[in-house]
């Protein structure tokens, strides 16, 4: 009886010594766990790359992604498959940006960062928002982050796509280009998103006048919203150098037949934009 009792004695302190031994690393089984799950799902969803891989080839790959890179890692051979291990250890310096814009953009973070070095270097440069800049707007935005900079990204990654081929077109012409390359523009259109760049795009011409882009600049909530018109500003920029004229003896004819131009002007594009805000006002 003694001897069984002894037995049972062992087997609970063995038990017990077991328990203990797991109790701490936790984090490190769920990790484990995490990482058997991601090759089970990879295995199963790309069975083909996978064969071809070598299923214990990819297997430990998979578990150095993880540890390399943690949740992003795993997250990225979900989404894209094998095929994201050879891209993240390709990247080299920039793997960390690699795995990271597959995890959050899948196939696109693939193809439009992952697979082009140019961008990867962006990306490294300028953080998540040149990643999202450059998988929303592909091709378009390559060259628009290059020149411009974060403040560039960070404006596209906040506009839809058209918005962002507008910008490409302020940029690329030569009456406009000043307009793109201005950091408080660009500032705006980070803030104002879509509404932001529809109302430059659509304004151009009046915000290309030095003065009229600092009356904007300087409170571009009102004109987005269409309480403050834009063209009574630019009307002023008009008259303003006449007035001027007109104090040092220019000549009266002329200046005559300008300031009558002018407000004819004015009148114009306060009809214009009269019109255009009750239409904005009755949808």
């Amino acid at each position: 009886m003694s001897r069984l009792l002894l037995q049972r004695a062992i087997c609970y302190a063995t038990a017990f010594a077991g328990i203990a031994s797991v109790d701490f690393p936790a984090r490190a089984d769920v990790k484990t766990t995490a990482v058997r799950e991601t090759i089970e799902y990879v295995t199963k969803k790309f069975s083909k790359e996978a064969a071809a891989e070598g299923t214990e080839l990819m297997a430990k790959k998979i578990e150095q992604l993880a540890v390399k890179h943690g949740d992003d890692g795993l997250a990225a051979v979900r989404k894209v498959g094998p095929q994201a291990l050879g891209l993240a250890e390709k990247a080299g310096a920039h793997s960390d940006d690699a795995v990271r814009a597959m995890a959050r953009f899948g196939d696109d973070g693939a193809e439009w960062i992952a697979k082009r070095p140019k961008n990867l270097e962006l990306a490294s440069r300028y953080g998540d928002d040149a990643v999202e800049a450059l998988v929303k707007h592909k091709e378009v935005a390559e060259p628009l982050v290059q020149e411009l900079g974060e403040q560039g990204a960070k404006a596209l990654a906040k506009i839809g796509p058209q918005q962002g081929r507008q910008l490409a077109m302020l940029a690329s012409d030569p009456a406009t280009a000043a307009i793109a390359r201005n950091p408080q523009l660009l500032d705006v259109v980070a803030r104002y998103g879509d509404a932001g760049m529809n109302f430059i795009w659509k304004n151009k011409g009046a915000l290309a006048v030095s003065a009229t882009l600092a009356a904007f600049l300087a409170n571009p909530q009102p004109f987005i919203d269409g309480t403050k018109d834009l063209a009574q500003i630019a009307g002023e920029n008009l008259v303003k150098p006449l007035a001027t004229g007109i104090g040092q003896g220019a000549d009266w004819t002329v200046l005559g037949i300008c300031l009558v131009s002018a407000l004819a002007l004015l009148a114009v594009l306060r009809s214009y934009w009269r019109h255009r805000t009750e239409l904005r006002r009755s949808t």
